[in-house]
């Protein structure tokens, strides 16, 4: 091999080695799919990921864990897998479906590919809709939006971390104090109380 042969090889390994990460982040900054981070038990991945989104615009980030922080949409899987009727699932799964269609019409794109303050403006007008109804209602007659809701909730408000930290949980109370003033700093009390 002469100096100039060399040279050339040198220059086009230089040359990869300083293109193929730029060409890989292109490459990978075109999938629009954003990753999961864990495997669904009952909904495929795109569900999975519209669950998500929408269980964050539910309970968002703030000083004070999101729902994604703590697991809801895990949460929300596995109890409509294990927990819900057929009847109720495929009404769960009809609603997402709903969603979807219904944010493509209003906006021209699926709930997922909107941006945060369109998601937001989306889901505040399904819950204005469905303000007259009860949470007490037979699962039937609840609109998808509320039975969403309800899944988010009770998996906040159920995940350990914000028993513990953000609640004053209290596993084994003592005694039951019926009307205790409450202090200004005084975390909201949960527990079982008998």
């Amino acid at each position: 091999m002469n100096r100039r042969e060399a040279i050339k090889k040198t220059g086009l390994a230089l040359g990869f080695a300083a293109t193929s990460p730029l060409l890989m982040h292109l490459i990978q900054s075109c999938e629009s799919k954003k990753p999961l981070g864990w495997k669904p038990q009952f909904f495929n991945e795109k569900q999975a990921l519209l669950v998500a989104a929408l269980a964050n615009q539910i309970l968002p980030k703030t000083d004070t864990p999101g729902a994604l922080d703590v697991g809801v949409d895990v949460f929300v899987d596995k109890m409509v897998a294990e927990v819900y009727s057929e009847k109720e699932q495929k009404q769960f799964l009809t609603g997402l479906q709903e969603i979807e269609k219904n944010s493509e019409s209003k906006n021209g794109k699926i709930f997922t590919d909107l941006d945060n303050q369109s998601q937001y403006d989306f889901l505040y007008g399904l819950e204005n809709e469905s303000k007259q109804l009860s949470f007490d209602s037979a699962p039937q007659e609840k609109p998808f939006f509320l039975m969403l809701k309800e899944l988010v909730l009770l998996g906040y408000f159920t995940a350990e971390e914000i028993m513990t930290k953000h609640l004053d949980y209290q596993p084994v109370p003592s005694q039951l104090v019926g009307c205790e003033p409450m202090k200004s700093n005084q975390k909201l009390r949960v527990g079982n109380y008998f």
